[in-house]
């Protein structure tokens, strides 16, 4: 095994020590939605950042991404299976502690994402920003029980992207940042939401017929990678159109608005 894996490992062995592998995946869940209500509560936008928001996306998006790495690179040393056959053909359960508790951290967020999506309505922003709280809790509420929380894990790659964007509006940002923080939110949209999320998805669907999981959970992946894989494309179009209009001069090149 690589000294990568090895190292990643080795940082999910601290958790396990405090019993991640036993964790109730609906106190998880619970204890995560007070967090972040806290949070938003708290310093939702000291310093003009969105911590609530940035603070999940660091941990489900980074979290997601070493779930990743060691489905490709630990998954036949560990098991003798590689991923995702070994969880949904052979029944393998998860690989590690942390592929099973990143989503209910992610439901547990949700609660946070919708109300800020409500609170985006009301500013006269479209509802798809509530849709994606109100489908990312759903998502992740069927995942967790029906025990296929760590099939759900790779696919939350997505809030990966969700990093910068937390930090367009940081009032400590030079112009220069603030438009480097603006490409890198635009980049890491298109390589997570555009490019390894319909890999992760469309690798995992096919195999979700077999009985390792309930018959409905075919089901549910396939609404929700159509609902999200949609809904990413829209939002995509949107920032291309901002970008052309920023670059045409009929937008200030500073601008975060999310129209």
């Amino acid at each position: 095994m690589d000294s990568i894996s090895n190292f990643f490992l080795f940082l999910i062995s601290i958790l396990d020590r405090y019993g991640a592998k036993e964790w109730s995946l609906h106190t998880v869940a619970t204890t995560s939605a007070v967090i972040f209500l806290a949070i938003r509560t708290q310093i939702h936008k000291k310093y003009e950042i969105d911590w609530d928001s940035f603070i999940h996306s660091i941990i489900s998006g980074f979290g997601s991404a070493i779930c990743i790495y060691l489905n490709i690179f630990a998954a036949v040393p560990l098991t003798g299976y590689p991923e995702p056959q070994g969880s949904l053909q052979e029944c393998l359960g998860p690989l590690t502690s942390l592929h099973r508790i990143i989503p209910a951290i992610t439901q547990g967020y949700a609660v946070c994402d919708i109300i800020n999506g409500f609170h985006l309505l009301s500013k006269g922003l479209g509802p798809e920003f509530v849709a994606h709280g109100v489908a990312t809790f759903l998502v992740a509420t069927v995942f967790n029980e029906l025990h296929a929380s760590h099939v759900l894990t790779p696919m939350l790659i997505m809030e990966g992207s969700t990093v910068p964007l937390g930090i367009l509006r940081a009032n400590f940002l030079t112009p220069t940042m603030q438009l480097i923080s603006q490409g890198a939110f635009v980049l890491l949209f298109f390589i997570c939401r555009l490019v390894i999320f319909p890999i992760m998805y469309f690798e995992a669907l096919p195999l979700m017929r077999g009985n390792c999981f309930h018959s409905s959970l075919y089901y549910v992946c396939l609404l929700f990678g159509m609902f999200f894989n949609c809904l990413n494309v829209f939002w995509f179009v949107k920032m291309l159109r901002k970008i052309h209009r920023k670059m045409t001069g009929k937008e200030a090149l500073s601008s975060v608005d999310r129209e």
